[in-house]
């Protein structure tokens, strides 16, 4: 053997701790765009539509996303200047010590753990509806855990797999979500709309439009566009060229998304008019969750609207396996320095972060079978995940944004452009603290609890007690391993 051979062979084997891969720019796009379900969001956009802010929610749609060009300069920086794989995490450890870029990490985790366990319970009890609507109330059903629990094992098979069949498997996913949008909008389009109403390109702009109903809920399912937008640096390791491709994923994930929601959503509402959809909305309870799938039957045709629900489901399927990849990589980072060393191990062959991975479908398997030992209605415990998963991630914007600020002043060198060192970081911690605030406000109108302050205030409190737990676990893996707990600065 060759000692070029001999280097591969070690850099390859398990507990190396690198991850190996090969995406370019346009791969990361489709991880970020695939954890954000573009259909999934389409499809729930009528609930939102309700309890947001009627037909402007497309407007929202389009600025919120935008707003993270605000948090991207200094974000992109970070990821040349702290050349490590675990995004958030790494930062927030850079700029405001290890201790709190642990706790970060878990709240993260947390976020994307819980995400996970959510999009896995809506996937079984869609699968259901989805066999009765393409053959009828004779279709075959399971129990909606069993299919749950099945798609579990299929991610779990693909989070052991190398990250480029992921990023092959979640593209094609993408791409069929987008083509399906476009022809049902281009569809609405070229009919002319509703014939009382027909097209108009500027009606959701309009203050009666814009602000009706609830803009501060709006603002909040805005930002769930965003989520996932840290796996443009999560993915570092596994990137062609990282110091040009992933500042490249930030902006076209960024900008893409805000276009593609905006026109999404827009384009929808042409097809019942700005008007028409708020009255059917209102009038029918029912409506908010057959609404999208009718409007594709009417104006393109009825096997273009069971195409639609398959592809729902795959699009449902492309988010989850995102969301698992980004706790596993999480899991992965954290597995150097303060969690079991284990989770840093890398599979010889795929290069993924196996352990972890596997580490990450355990857990989402766990938490079904609590939920299903608990007899709490899936629905119910729907509104919690969202609720908590959302202000998690909002908290670990907050904290990175104030790290990138203060990293910059710890290292003057590296100050060469005020935008990105100063002014972005500060408006990006002004805007995400605004909106995290605005969610602890309205906080019961997210989980859906809204008589219950109890259990508000508990899930408000949780990503603060992992914060601490991730603290603490910080503080004894310093205690009795410092120099692997000095890892999580130099593992890398």
């Amino acid at each position: 053997m060759t000692s070029t051979d001999t280097t591969t062979a070690t850099e390859a084997a398990p507990g190396s701790g690198r991850l190996r891969g090969n995406l370019g720019p346009l791969a990361i796009v489709f991880m970020v765009v695939a954890a954000a379900a573009p259909l999934t969001i389409l499809v729930s956009s009528p609930t939102n539509m309700i309890n947001g802010n009627g037909a402007g929610l497309p407007v929202v749609y389009f600025v919120v996303p935008l707003l993270l060009l605000l948090f991207a300069p200094g974000f992109a920086a970070m990821t040349r200047y702290v050349p490590k794989a675990g995004a958030f995490y790494s930062y927030v450890t850079a700029g405001l010590g290890r201790k709190v870029g642990v706790g970060a990490g878990f709240i993260a985790l947390t976020g994307y753990l819980v995400f996970q366990s959510f999009v896995f319970t809506l996937m079984g009890m869609t699968f259901n509806e989805t066999l009765v609507g393409l053959f009828g109330e004779n279709a075959f059903q399971l129990p909606w855990y069993v299919w749950t629990i099945a798609m579990i094992v299929v991610v779990a098979i693909l989070g052991i797999s190398n990250i480029d069949v992921n990023a092959k498997v979640l593209s094609f996913v993408l791409i069929a979500e987008v083509v399906l949008v476009i022809i049902m909008n281009i569809a609405i389009l070229v009919q002319g709309g509703t014939p009382e109403e027909g097209v108009s390109f500027t009606q959701q702009f309009t203050p009666e439009v814009l602000f009706s109903g609830s803009v501060p809920i709006a603002l909040l399912f805005g930002f769930s566009i965003g989520l996932g937008f840290e796996a443009t640096a999560i993915f570092r390791d596994e990137a062609r060229d990282p110091e040009k491709t992933i500042p490249r994923a930030i902006y076209i994930a960024i900008l893409s998304a805000a276009v593609f929601y905006f026109f999404a959503l827009w384009g929808f509402i042409q097809g019942w008019g700005t008007q028409g959809v708020m009255e059917l909305l209102n009038g029918d309870e029912t409506a908010q969750f057959w609404i999208v799938y009718e409007t594709a039957s009417i104006y393109v045709g009825t096997v273009f609207m069971q195409i639609m629900q398959v592809v729902a489901l795959t699009s449902m399927f492309a988010c989850v396996l995102a969301y698992h990849n980004i706790a596993a990589r999480y899991l992965h980072s954290m597995g150097h320095s303060v969690l079991p060393q284990k989770l840093s191990f890398v599979h010889q062959k795929s290069g993924a972060p196996y352990i972890a991975s596997l580490t990450t479908s355990a857990i989402a398997l766990i938490v079904i079978l609590l939920w299903l030992l608990s007899g709490i209605d899936p629905y119910v415990f729907f509104g919690w995940e969202i609720a908590l998963g959302s202000l998690a991630l909002m908290m670990v914007f907050v904290l990175t944004s104030i790290a990138i600020f203060i990293y910059f002043r710890k290292n003057p060198d590296k100050r060469k452009n005020v935008w990105v060192s100063t002014i972005s970081p500060l408006l990006a911690f002004l805007v995400f603290g605004g909106i995290m605030v605005n969610a602890m406000i309205n906080f019961s109108a997210l989980s859906g609890a809204v008589d219950n302050p109890g259990l508000n205030t508990l899930l408000m409190v949780l990503p603060v007690v992992f914060f601490l737990v991730g603290v603490g676990a910080a503080a004894i893996a310093e205690k009795r391993s410092p120099e692997r707990y000095a890892g999580l600065i130099h593992h890398e």
